[in-house]
């Protein structure tokens, strides 16, 4: 069994530029779109998620301090965001510490910046903000997670397969 323990180190990549000064990423919080279902024959109430579907998600940077980096970061155009972290976890059949390699691809537009602050000996603590289009996961190069909002992609790895969940509405649509 691999158990994982930590984020060993990470990059972060804007259009092929690696962006320097990074404090943290706070990563997208997916939830699918939903709506109330009550009526004849059901007892209550059930919040039913819409399959493909998802609310607005966004990503967070949080900055040493500020830089052309988290200027040019939030340049007012779409983009591509790329981050790569190593993760460590401990395999518990051979008592060896291991690394394993997850990207976080992310198709963006920029939705806003905190300069932070100024303060004589701190961190100026800037923080950017990016809307996502897109947003395909990868763990050791295998996607694990695929969703393009635009192109109604909706692609989950289920342990043996990705299975595309959006590919039978896209048909019933025409696309």
């Amino acid at each position: 069994m691999q158990i994982p323990s930590h984020v060993t180190n990470y990059s972060v990549f804007k259009d092929g530029h690696r962006l320097i000064g990074l404090a943290n990423i706070t990563l997208p919080d997916l939830k699918n779109l939903a709506d109330d279902l009550k009526g004849s024959g059901i007892f209550g109430q059930i919040n039913m998620p819409i399959q493909a579907h998802f609310d607005s998600y966004s990503v967070t940077f949080n900055w040493l301090s500020i830089d052309d980096d988290a200027i040019f970061a939030t340049l007012q155009n779409g983009a591509q965001l790329d981050a790569w972290a190593a993760v460590q976890f401990h395999d518990t059949g051979t008592n060896q510490i291991i690394h394993r390699g997850w990207r976080f691809i992310m198709g963006t537009v920029p939705k806003g910046i905190n300069f932070g602050k100024l303060e004589v000996g701190t961190k100026g603590e800037p923080v950017t903000e990016y809307e996502l289009i897109s947003y395909t996961v990868k763990r050791d190069d295998v996607i694990v997670c695929q969703i393009d909002k635009e192109n109604a992609i909706c692609r989950w790895w289920d342990g043996i397969q990705l299975v595309d969940v959006g590919q039978p509405i896209r048909q019933l649509i025409g696309l």
